[in-house]
């Protein structure tokens, strides 16, 4: 597992790779001097981003317990050694990425780990204050095929749903992702998470995902190693590919001229997975991409390296 990062990310998010670099050698004897259970996380989350919790324990524990917006989420247990005052000592962490969606109306929400050993394991909470960041609208001129889909395509459309939905139900306990994500295409942001958008004149829904400057054919990467949960053509989204990296977070690459995954296949971080095109719903050749955590699509771009994808990924 690498940290290295040359490029400028999100303050919690260069706070956790810092982190993870060090195998949570910050937590020192003092900290953990007696038995202990310590909660890292940023301080203010936006609303539409995601952000990694990190939980260190001294005790060991196969799984520790994430609970936050109401819901539990499990995460394996990693076993590392630090070094303290005493000498050499075990600790046992678990990274979990969690989101907050665009929707959520609160001012701050609390977060909270425990280990997994049943109702009266220990627990350690933090609050979380929530903010809004600018969202534009943004107008496009589309095939009116796709601002009012005809009659006889809303089966399909509701069936496309249906498939996105059992993909992202897969489980996948073992963590693969490693942050930064690896930027698919080097291309800039043409189109950025959480614009209002207007097809044809007509408001309709937000868009839940980063649009990134390619042309036709351009290589795709995968964001991290995964496990190819679907691929198929969409009416909407076209040629599709998602991927499931574990822990319940997914990325999902969308209009692409070609698939060159198959369903089931395991992938490498930087491994081609498709081509950029122009199927579906857009105005031209370029790559969508979704990140999706916990069934919540969120902002991308905080995660992504910057520049060329192929020579930043991860070692």
């Amino acid at each position: 597992m690498s940290g290295r990062v040359s490029v400028p990310l999100s303050a919690f998010v260069r706070i956790t790779l810092a982190l993870l670099a060090c195998c949570l050698f910050f937590v020192g004897s003092a900290a953990l001097a007696a038995p202990s259970l310590v909660l890292d996380a940023p301080e203010s989350v936006a609303r539409g981003d995601a952000f990694p919790a990190l939980a260190v324990s001294d005790t060991p524990t196969k799984v520790f317990i994430f609970r936050w917006l109401g819901k539990t989420y499990e995460a394996r247990a990693e076993q590392v050694t630090a070094s303290t005052a005493a000498g050499a000592a075990a600790r046992w962490q678990a990274v979990m990425l969690l989101p907050v969606p665009l929707e959520e109306k609160e001012a701050a929400r609390d977060l909270a780990v425990s280990l997994g050993g049943g109702k009266d394991a220990p627990l350690t909470a933090r609050r979380i204050a929530l903010f809004d960041k600018d969202r534009p609208v943004q107008k496009l001129n589309v095939d009116k095929k796709y601002v009012d889909p005809p009659a006889e395509v809303m089966a399909r459309i509701k069936a496309d749903r249906e498939l996105v939905h059992r993909a992202l139900a897969q489980s996948l306990p073992e963590r693969l992702w490693v942050l930064p994500l690896v930027r698919p295409v080097p291309g800039d942001v043409s189109s950025l998470y959480g614009l209002k958008r207007i097809f044809n004149g007509q408001p309709r829904g937000v868009h839940k995902g980063l649009d990134l400057r390619g042309p036709q054919g351009q290589p795709v990467l995968a964001c991290a190693d995964g496990q190819v949960a679907l691929t198929g053509n969409l009416y909407f989204s076209g040629n599709v590919v998602y991927i499931n990296h574990g822990e319940g977070v997914f990325t999902a690459y969308l209009h692409l001229s070609e698939i060159l995954v198959q369903n089931g296949d395991r992938v490498r971080q930087g491994q081609v997975v498709g081509l950029v095109g122009a199927t579906g719903r857009v105005t031209g050749p370029h790559l969508h991409l979704s990140l999706l955590v916990q069934g919540e699509s969120v902002d991308p771009q905080p995660f992504l390296t910057t520049g060329n994808a192929a020579k930043e990924k991860n070692p």
